[in-house]
């Protein structure tokens, strides 16, 4: 069979693709020995080892086929003259050198990456093949990207003359008769079957073929994979339709349970025929209009708070905090959705990052109402992960780096301006609301605890470059920030929230890592909050519930998330997420959903994936059934545009509208109808009746309550 393949083929483009294949096995078993050797602390030398490794090399040798389809047309497609005169041997030893570079290439790019996230290409990955400016500078500014560019090269070389001198035998010289090199090189129909062969092998490896990997360890799962494969896989599932890949449930039954999990005061959902979340949350307390400024701080996780967080932990002392707030996922995206829209992950990309996600309902819709002005500030450039399409689609004034007022551009990074710049240009647009008499709203996303790490000199003990120095100096730009806010005449009249977008990286024993998510959340306004500490478990997703509810406010939303303050501290829960694994985890449990449909029950109270004592199997099938109807509650209203502003405002019950005047309902019945026309909603065009009838019903029962 191997000769039959070398005589139609051509004994040379079959080694010499042999040879290309080599060179990709061989650089990624290295890679799993350098793995080994610098995080010997996660992959130790172990019995694990020898079982991955073998794992490892099957993904290898499945990714080969796919790596191979390119140079395979390269090199069978030429004819036989071709490849003998000089230019064809140059062409064959360029193409060799490309491919041996490219290889090498993601090699040192994948252990770069394993340092930095601990993990295979990913998601982030893909990103960062997206927006190359940014990423490219960081690289620049974190490592001595001359010397690895030119060390590469010159392994390249040395690898592409001693493989070509191992190949060149099988070429035969110049001048030789057609008879004597034919065999060498194969007959036209060999070479194309072979090219269709391999083909076909890809094609019937990309449906068939699933990478091995670990059962218990996140990190062993990671080192049998193949970072060629990973990277083409994530570009692929971008996004994932979560009615196709998970587990799913009656529509009906999964809102109804969600409304369960809602634990505000005084809310009333609206009659939408339970396929909605949308209610009312009537105020609980006297109504105050503060300006709010909302900090999103890079890569702050809980376990960051300590000695190099002084500002910080003054702020958790003296204001509203929770020690247990988790995000929803490891990206900033994921940070500002939950923030933003109250909603859990749903799978593949962020909301932020996807096509019509403008005019949503925020939490930046009641201040709108409320006629603040809304500002979205970002050290960065907004365009990367599409924050500024985002902000600005849904109501909000951008302002990037790019936007900075001269005054306000000290020190900048590949990742943006430094925090005190930021922090600076947030003063300076606060003034400007003040001078107006306009109320303020904004949401600031900062930049400094990002690689590089790199900050202004001599504003902290510690060089700039690590993760440690850069959050020194966050914190130390926090507390510069407070100092000159409070020499303003708006400070009194202001609440700050600080909120961790996600923490500093995802590590742990599982693929869903329970206790990894810890972000650092604290409200501090002293006319507004007295120190408390919240205990309870909660999520990203409640922060904007809460926050409106501690302003006394009724408003409208669809809000998944719920009054943290008013979450008894054993019902504590919340969101967790990768891309694809989809979590949801109380004090004692962590339900993973699977996209193969597949769901999992961890114990984390005593930590073993035994079943403790006193939990049931009922117990836990209701356990998972509430992460279903979260999951795929909010997949099916984002899909369905459901979070449309206008929709919701299409449900709002009569009220405060000059006490319900027979001018304003039909207005509104006009309103639902053209909706309706529209396609829009249809929902909303039938309960016209119903919502007439809930208003008035609402207004009878405050009435009573205030008599």
């Amino acid at each position: 069979m191997i000769k039959s393949l070398f005589r139609k083929t051509g004994e040379f483009r079959v080694r010499y693709l042999l040879c290309l294949g080599l060179i990709f096995i061989g650089l990624n078993f290295s890679l799993r020995v350098t793995l080994h050797i610098y995080f010997s602390s996660v992959l130790p030398l172990s019995a694990p080892m020898l079982p991955n490794l073998v794992k490892g090399l099957i993904n290898d040798c499945a990714t080969l086929v796919f790596v191979l389809l390119f140079p395979a047309t390269l090199i069978l497609l030429p004819t036989n003259k071709f490849l003998l005169r000089r230019i064809g041997r140059e062409y064959l030893r360029l193409i060799l050198f490309l491919f041996s570079g490219l290889f090498l290439f993601q090699i040192v790019a994948e252990f770069f990456f394993w340092e930095e996230f601990a993990c295979r290409f990913n998601f982030i990955a893909v990103d960062y093949l997206i927006y190359t400016t940014e990423v490219v500078q960081n690289i620049m500014e974190s490592y001595p990207l001359g010397w690895l560019i030119l060390a590469v090269l010159v392994f390249v070389a040395a690898m592409t003359i001693f493989a070509w001198e191992k190949l060149r035998r099988y070429l035969p010289q110049v001048g030789k008769e057609p008879g004597e090199y034919f065999p060498y090189n194969g007959t036209v129909a060999g070479r194309l079957g072979t090219l269709a062969t391999v083909y076909a092998a890809a094609a019937l490896l990309f449906f068939a073929f699933a990478p091995f990997a670990g059962d218990q360890s996140r990190f062993w799962n990671e080192y049998a994979k193949n970072g060629t494969y990973e990277l083409f896989s994530a570009y692929r599932h971008n996004e994932l339709d979560y009615r196709a890949f998970y587990k799913t449930m009656d529509r009906r039954e999964a809102f109804n349970l969600m409304k369960s999990e809602i634990r505000d005061a005084n809310r009333i959902f609206e009659p939408v025929k339970g396929e909605s979340l949308l209610r009312m949350t009537a105020p609980s307390g006297i109504e105050k209009t503060p300006n709010v400024i909302i900090v999103i701080m890079e890569s702050m996780g809980s376990k960051l708070l300590g000695e190099h967080t002084p500002s910080l932990n003054a702020l958790t002392e003296e204001g509203l905090s929770f020690t247990h707030m988790m995000s929803t996922g490891t990206r900033t995206v994921r940070g500002i959705e939950a923030i933003m829209l109250s909603i859990p992950p749903i799978p593949g990309n962020a909301i932020v990052r996807r096509p019509d996600n403008e005019q949503l309902f925020t939490l930046g819709t009641p201040f709108h109402h409320k006629g603040y002005t809304k500002d979205f500030l970002y050290g960065g450039i907004g365009f990367f992960d599409n924050m500024n399409a985002f902000f600005a689609g849904n109501g909000y004034r951008v302002t990037d780096k790019l936007d900075f007022s001269r005054q306000n551009r000290t020190f900048s990074n590949a990742w943006g301006q430094c925090d005190e710049d930021l922090y600076s240009e947030s003063i300076r647009l606060a003034e400007e609301s003040f001078q107006a008499g306009k109320p303020f709203q904004q949401v600031l996303l900062t930049t400094s605890n990002h690689r590089p790490f790199t900050f202004p000199a001599g504003k902290v003990d510690m060089e700039p470059g690590s993760r440690r120095a850069a959050v020194r100096y966050a914190d130390y730009a926090v507390g510069k920030f407070m100092r000159e806010a409070r020499e303003k005449p708006w400070f009194e009249n202001t609440v700050f929230v600080f909120v961790g977008d996600h923490p500093s990286s995802i590590a742990g024993k599982t693929e869903v890592p329970a206790d990894a998510y810890g972000i650092v959340c604290t409200m501090y306004g002293p006319k507004f909050f007295q120190p408390e500490k919240i205990d309870t478990l909660c999520s990203q997703i409640d922060l904007a519930p809460t926050l409106l509810a501690s302003l006394g406010w009724e408003y409208r939303s669809p809000f998944f998330g719920t009054n943290a303050r008013e979450l008894p501290f054993d019902q504590g829960r919340a969101w967790i997420s990768t891309y694809q694994l989809l979590g949801f985890r109380t004090h004692d449990r962590l339900v993973v959903l699977k996209p193969d449909a597949g769901t999992e029950v961890k114990y984390l109270e005593p930590a073993s994936s035994e079943k403790p004592p006193g939990v049931s199997h009922v117990a836990d099938a209701a356990l998972v059934s509430r992460a279903i109807a979260s999951y795929q509650c909010a997949y099916d209203l984002f899909t369905h545009k459901q979070l449309k502003e206008d929709i919701v405002a299409s449900y709002t019950p009569l009220l405060r509208r000059n006490s319900g005047s027979s001018h304003e309902q039909e207005q509104f019945g006009r309103t639902v109808k053209d909706k309706a026309s529209k396609g829009l909603s249809k929902q909303a065009a039938q309960a016209k009746p119903e919502v007439g009838l809930f208003g008035l019903w609402f207004v009878a029962k405050n009435l009573r309550g205030k008599h």
